[in-house]
């Protein structure tokens, strides 16, 4: 399988996680009453979404190194298209979370395994150059498919973002089926016996620079869902802004985004330590967060979205440095450390999501949401060892 079809298929069984997460987030106002459902309850159909794919994840992890990437990735596939057809057809709010649970089921194997092939196919130092890549893709992905779904909502209802989702089900389906081939071709016969499996999580789970990193990338990544999931009723309810503006507005986390991942290459990778740049990055959440805080002050939905470009400013270089080193801690469980990394983090977001979910969506509350969780990154720092080499090419 040549180089280019291997990063194509991974990126597009990447766009699974990144369309289905969070792309009708600028629709759950109209959604909450359509359903005629609170806006708590209709954002539980987020939650049930990053639940049911961290569990995937976990799942798929033991099961991929016993059977396969290719046999895994089509059910995974075939599970996705199951899950959006049930959304499409939902009219209750019950219905559409079951929908969201079943997706979940079958991103959470696609976007495992959109890594995992690539670890199987190339070298360590070649991984680190693709991912410095594409991770600026998976960075701006997040921030566009809002927007998309936005624009899709304002011109043909709620049910459009489902619509795409079900297309790009289809289209993945047909493209593992016929362009992936098995890349992990040394199986593991004892993967999933359930003392292996538990022997090898836990050895895993306990590794204190393990957990370091799921932290950050959790306080990192869960910035912008909270700004998708309260800002949508704040923008809507407090400063009245149309869906389809408040869906563009998320161009500029792209920018922010891209401006961070582009720095880290071209200045930070090769002449700081690890240390040194989460510890940089934290701040800038911080300094992030505080700037959304002041706009209980200023009441203007411009502070709340240039506070959010400074937050993810900083999350971008947290990225930047955790996603890549995070898989490499165990060479030898490739397949269990990107599962574990992967579950433990959506149940990071489920708990976030949650607990949001059961907050009032006003500006001083999502404002005092991400300083804590700016905070909590930066104690992170405490435990953080920064007598860590400067990063080379290898990406150690």
């Amino acid at each position: 399988m040549s180089l280019l079809r291997l990063l194509s298929i991974s990126l597009l069984m990447a766009c699974s996680y990144f369309f289905a997460s969070d792309m009708y987030a600028p629709s759950l106002p109209v959604m909450s009453e359509a359903l005629n459902v609170s806006s708590t309850a209709v954002q539980q159909t987020v939650s049930a979404f990053f639940i049911a794919l961290g569990l995937s994840q976990l799942m798929c992890g033991a099961v991929a190194e016993r059977f396969g990437r290719r046999p895994i990735a089509i059910l995974g596939a075939v599970i996705f298209i199951i899950g959006s057809a049930l959304c499409l057809h939902a009219d209750q709010l019950s219905g559409l979370i079951i929908g969201r649970t079943v997706q979940g089921i079958g991103v959470g194997a696609l976007f495992l395994l959109c890594r995992t092939i690539m670890q199987d196919s190339l070298t360590k130092e070649q991984l680190v150059d693709v991912m410095s890549w594409f991770s600026i893709l998976f960075m701006c992905l997040p921030a566009s498919t809002p927007a998309i779904g936005g624009y899709l909502e304002s011109h043909f209802g709620w049910h459009s973002s489902f619509w795409f989702m079900l297309g790009l089900a289809i289209l993945l389906f047909v493209v593992i089926v016929l362009g992936l081939k098995e890349t992990h071709l040394e199986k593991n016969i004892h993967a999933t016996k359930p003392r292996v499996v538990a022997r090898d999580y836990t050895m895993i789970a306990t590794n204190p620079q393990f957990l370091r990193y799921l932290i950050m990338m959790v306080m990192a990544n869960g910035g912008a869902l909270v700004f998708y999931l309260m800002g949508a009723f704040i923008a809507n309810e407090q400063y009245h802004l149309p869906v389809q503006y408040f869906g563009l507005s998320s161009l500029l986390l792209i920018g922010c985004s891209l401006c961070a991942r582009i720095f880290y290459i071209r200045f930070l990778k090769y002449t700081q330590t690890e240390g040194r740049i989460i510890k940089a990055a934290s701040c800038i959440m911080l300094l992030g967060a505080l700037t959304i805080l002041s706009n209980t002050v200023f009441h203007s939905m411009a502070t709340i979205i240039i506070g959010m470009g400074i937050y993810c400013f900083g999350a971008g270089l947290t990225t930047s440095v955790v996603a890549v080193s995070a898989l490499y801690l165990f060479p030898k469980h490739k397949g269990q450390t990107g599962a574990l990394f992967g579950s433990l983090q959506m149940v990071g977001i489920f708990t976030l999501t949650f607990i949001v979910s059961h907050l009032a969506s006003i500006e001083w509350m999502m404002a005092c949401v991400l300083v804590t969780m700016a905070l909590l990154n930066i104690s992170v720092q405490r435990w953080w060892n920064d007598n860590s080499l400067v990063l080379m090419k290898s990406g150690c």
